[in-house]
């Protein structure tokens, strides 16, 4: 059942945190509630070992799988058991079948009077095939091995697996390397990271839909640590009752001199704020109101926003900007999404200025994305005239993907898709395109797809994406606990 969650690009969620360009759902079914069938509880992420998520009375409950037990399934003493089965005593009883003493006795027909044969030597008596051996008694299958007792399919495998200090059982790939790992703490949710040199990382915590909702520190990179009071409340005044029901955005986007959050909430339209807060003098940050906000990406002099308005602009989904530039701030569309867009969908920017809009396709059931050159930004932001996203070139990711990041001159992309029957997300890795911007940046060349990181298993899960400077800072997840971790390009990828 298509529900309203599905209207929008598909995110990954599930976990304490995601990071900046990992998107959520926008909300519920419409009404409040939280579901209407199964597949709407896919965005509460990946369940406990041996459990699933089911939708219960619109609310989405845990709920435990039903585990074969290998014992159960195929019991070698019971499905088949050599002695009752096929027992050589009682099928074939050698005495029973042909007893030379019974069939002929010499004794009747010939009586010498002291020997007779047939008391002499009685086959059936002296030698019985099944007295003496009975295959059923002395092996029985059924006892002495029982498959269900030595093996159980219900073992996790993720307890026994080997896991790297950083990487845990991701592999990381050729022409890549790991470098700082830092713990996440618990309560952070997005990350997002200044331009540098001076890496300042920032997150927003939230106590449940009602909240609060608030942006903190995190420190600078790569000592990572929840700053003790909060900086920011997410939430706009009108929206800060102890009632409302608030579904936070998975982007946090800073230039360096504001950080940029958002949130939604249930309704038609999704109706919901962007909030931007002033680093140097937080007394000037402000909120905007911002329809179905769901990603953001940073471009000289504004923050692209892909939702369904801005301010007082709205012309249904789209690519808007914030341009802050000047104050106050200004809001205009800047880019169109294509017809076949069934939702919002992930926005990244690279260094050297392409940025990848994304969309929810309605024809391929897939998030989208097409890569604009800087040359059309700026003329959009300019003259306030939109560009066209088709006519950037297409990332040909080769399946769903569920996270976007700039990654040096080019983006990283969490590959992977929701698989029934719970429609858990399933990574199957993290994959870098290059661009070669040319003709003023007006041009766009998207390279081959170039893997980062492979999932072997899903006992390591990426768990979201953020720039940090021209290298990618990935989110990990695993029994270990939840960390960032630096992945640089080799010298001779840069």
């Amino acid at each position: 059942m298509k529900t309203e969650r599905m209207m929008t690009g598909r995110g990954l969620k599930g976990f304490a945190w995601v990071l900046t360009s990992l998107a959520m759902a926008l909300a519920g079914t419409g009404c409040g509630d939280e579901c209407v069938d199964d597949f709407d509880c896919r965005d509460k992420g990946g369940a406990p070992s041996g459990q699933h998520y089911t939708c219960v009375e619109n609310t989405c409950e845990l709920t435990s799988n039903s585990v074969p037990d290998a014992g159960t399934e195929t019991d070698a003493g019971t499905s088949t058991d050599a002695g009752t089965t096929t027992d050589a005593g009682t099928t074939t009883d050698a005495g029973t079948t042909s007893d030379a003493g019974t069939s002929t006795d010499a004794g009747t027909t010939t009586d010498a009077g002291t020997t007779d044969a047939g008391t002499t030597t009685d086959a059936g008596t002296t030698t019985d095939a099944g007295t003496t051996s009975d295959a059923g008694t002395v092996t029985d299958a059924g006892t002495e091995t029982d498959a269900g007792t030595g093996t159980d399919a219900g073992t996790d495998p993720c307890e026994s697996a080997t896991y790297d200090p950083k990487l845990g059982t991701l592999q990381l790939q050729t022409g890549f390397v790991a470098g700082e790992s830092a713990p996440l703490p618990s309560s952070s949710g997005p990350v997002g990271v200044t331009p540098g040199p001076t890496y300042s990382l920032y997150t927003v915590v939230s106590e449940g839909y009602s909240g609060p909702h608030a942006l903190y520190s995190l420190g600078t990179w790569p000592q990572v640590s929840l700053g003790a009071m909060p900086l920011f409340d997410v939430a706009a005044p009108a929206d800060r009752s102890p009632s409302a029901v608030l579904f936070l955005s998975s982007f946090v986007e800073t230039d360096g001199q504001r950080v940029l959050t958002g949130y939604t909430k249930s309704g038609a339209g999704f109706p919901g704020s962007v909030g931007v807060y002033d680093i140097a003098t937080p007394a000037s940050s402000t909120y905007v109101s911002a329809p179905s906000n769901f990603s953001a990406g940073v471009v000289p002099g504004a923050f692209l926003i892909n939702g369904g308005g801005l301010d007082t602009v709205s012309a249904g989904l789209a690519i808007y900007a914030l341009k802050t530039d000047a104050s106050p701030f200004t809001a205009l569309k800047v880019g169109t999404l294509p017809p076949e867009t069934g939702g919002s969908g992930f926005t990244a920017v690279s260094t050297n200025g392409v940025a990848v809009l994304g969309y929810y396709s309605d024809d391929t059931f897939r998030n989208e994305g097409r890569a604009v050159g800087p040359a059309a930004i700026s003329q959009a932001l300019t003259s306030g005239t939109p560009f066209v996203v088709a006519d950037g070139p297409a990332l040909d990711v080769g399946s769903n993907f569920v996270a976007a990041s700039g990654h040096g001159e080019g983006v990283s992309v969490v590959r992977g898709d929701y698989v029934p029957p719970d429609y858990n997300f399933a990574g199957t890795d993290v994959s870098r395109f290059a661009f070669n911007v040319t003709n003023d940046g007006a041009t766009v060349t998207v390279g081959a797809r170039q893997p980062v990181l492979v999932y072997v298993d899903q006992c390591t899960r990426v768990t979201g994406l953020t720039a940090i400077g021209s290298d990618l800072l990935v989110g990990v997840d695993d029994k270990r606990g939840t960390r960032l971790v630096r992945i640089q390009q080799s010298p001779q990828v840069r």
